[in-house]
């Protein structure tokens, strides 16, 4: 019977290891976002995190599919323009945005968003990251998608 007992008990163990195992395989591994129609919250803009002023919007963007249109936030102001995907490439255009004065570290961000999105060449989507790119492949600004429900 005490046998019976150390079978059962050893049984339990790896049954229940091997379920988490599987199920902390099982998250580690993420299906990519899209890239279109996806709230992607600007994480980090050439290497530096980005910080958000409390009572202002957390920058980001949304690559709508519908005519190509990009809508979001500098974290200051609003964003509006359109893009062109090609494959693994893609430019942003005509980008423009409200007027609106922010605190300086606000300003700065905006300032660095929108240069950095005339340089950007190429995108990657990784699991729920976005990755924006240059000519030369180095990672300019770096994106999380944000499920809003």
């Amino acid at each position: 019977m005490k046998k019976l007992s150390i079978i059962a008990s050893t049984m339990a163990i790896l049954l229940a290891n091997g379920c988490q195992s599987h199920s902390a395989i099982h998250q580690a591994v993420k299906p990519d976002e899209t890239l279109t129609n996806t709230y992607w919250k600007l994480v980090t803009l050439e290497n530096q995190p980005i910080t958000t002023a409390d009572n202002y919007r957390e920058p980001h963007l949304v690559l709508h599919e519908e005519k190509t249109r990009l809508a979001g936030s500098t974290g200051c102001n609003t964003l509006i323009g359109s893009y062109r995907v090609e494959g693994k490439r893609i430019a942003f255009e005509q980008v423009g945005t409200t007027m609106m004065a922010c605190p300086d570290t606000q300003m700065r961000n905006e300032q660095a968003l929108l240069s950095t999105l005339q340089q950007v060449d190429a995108w990657q989507v990784n699991g729920g990251t976005l990755s924006l790119k240059n000519a030369n492949g180095k990672p300019v600004a770096v994106f999380e998608a944000v499920h809003l429900y």
